[in-house]
């Protein structure tokens, strides 16, 4: 439903076999009162609910939801809508009373970035304010402190404050693994905001998305995958440049495997290059396919090591190395370092 409404015709295939039916002729398109709870929760966890209410409204009558489902998507939807204006005053003012005296350009990665790529930025679910500030950071926490913000800088990455009672990360790297690019922000329209140009804005996304699915092994969110689509639909997006971006890299060909992923579910047709061995239902089983947190660590390791043992081959394509390397041997590593920074 979510990709019929954003990317129209393209997407009807899948959103009729998904939810069985048309949505264009409306023939037998019915879903019952508690399938439609269980997808308003499902929303809720993907971070998506207010792109379902657009859906939705796009239905015709006598498809929507019952009133107290459609209640709850209009009121939800109207909530983020808040919450979003509320995030982004938050940061101009900081931009306007702390960057701009400074002489720094407030570069805003992720959150409000993408969302200027949806059909409506409000409808694009964000939690905090992260931005780019790099060496510039020490310098920011200082000013901050002056200001009495506090500014917790236990994690060696970022600095993370609250402004105006939105939460806020200030970035001294955006990457993981000591790879960082030399990043050259642009201006954001005439918002006298900066961001990442589109195709470093999607290099770091598609390694963020990696980052969070294998280094915590966590699901990726049906939100994530719409940026993505945001990003690569562009106008003004360089498939070229990108695949320079990311050529030797770890996610050259998890970028690769997850827009054949987003073709497959949305009914997209996006330049993909995926390599021999892997298809697009490998995504859905390598990242989309994952238990909740069991609190046992011994239950953990045994479920990723019977997970990387199954599918080793196809780690192989993706990384050019077993998955007991990469996960055990490298970010292990970056998690006792970090912990040491605690």
């Amino acid at each position: 439903m979510i990709g019929y409404s954003l990317f129209g015709v393209a997407a009807s295939r899948q959103a009729e076999e998904s939810m069985g039916g048309s949505v264009d002729d409306g023939n037998d398109f019915t879903i019952k009162q508690i399938e439609w709870d269980k997808l308003f929760e499902l929303s809720r966890e993907q971070a998506v609910t207010a792109l379902l209410c657009d859906a939705v409204l796009k239905l015709p009558k006598e498809q929507r939801p019952p009133k107290e489902v459609l209640f709850h998507l209009v009121s939800m939807s109207d909530t983020i809508e808040n919450d979003n204006r509320v995030r982004h005053e938050a940061l101009k003012s900081f931009h306007d009373t702390v960057m701009k005296p400074m002489n720094l350009p407030c570069v805003v990665v992720k959150g409000s970035s993408i969302a200027v790529r949806y059909p409506n930025p409000l409808h694009r679910e964000c939690g905090d304010n992260d931005i780019y500030t790099g060496r510039d950071t020490g310098r920011l926490s200082e000013k901050l402190n002056s200001l009495g913000i506090a500014v917790d800088n236990k994690d060696p990455r970022h600095a993370a404050f609250s402004f105006h009672g939105v939460d806020f990360e200030a970035h001294t790297y955006l990457l993981y693994h000591n790879d960082e690019p030399e990043w050259t922000p642009v201006p954001m329209g005439s918002t006298g905001l900066w961001h990442l140009p589109i195709e470093e804005e999607t290099f770091f996304l598609a390694k963020h998305i990696e980052h969070h699915a294998v280094f915590f092994h966590e699901m990726v969110r049906i939100r994530d995958l719409v940026d993505w689509c945001m990003l690569l639909r562009s106008p003004d997006f360089d498939f070229r440049r990108f695949r320079d971006l990311k050529r030797g890299s770890d996610v050259e060909y998890f970028a690769e495997l997850m827009t054949s992923f987003c073709n497959l579910t949305f009914g997209l047709e996006m330049d993909c290059q995926l390599p021999g061995g892997l298809s697009a239902d490998d995504f859905d089983k390598l990242y989309m396919q994952c238990p909740e947190r069991h609190p046992s660590a011994i239950v953990r390791v045994a479920r990723r090591s019977g997970k990387y043992i199954r599918y080793q081959r196809k780690y192989k394509i993706l990384y050019g190395q077993s998955m007991f390397r990469r996960f055990y041997f490298r970010n292990i590593y970056v998690a006792l370092r970090n912990l040491l920074y605690r």
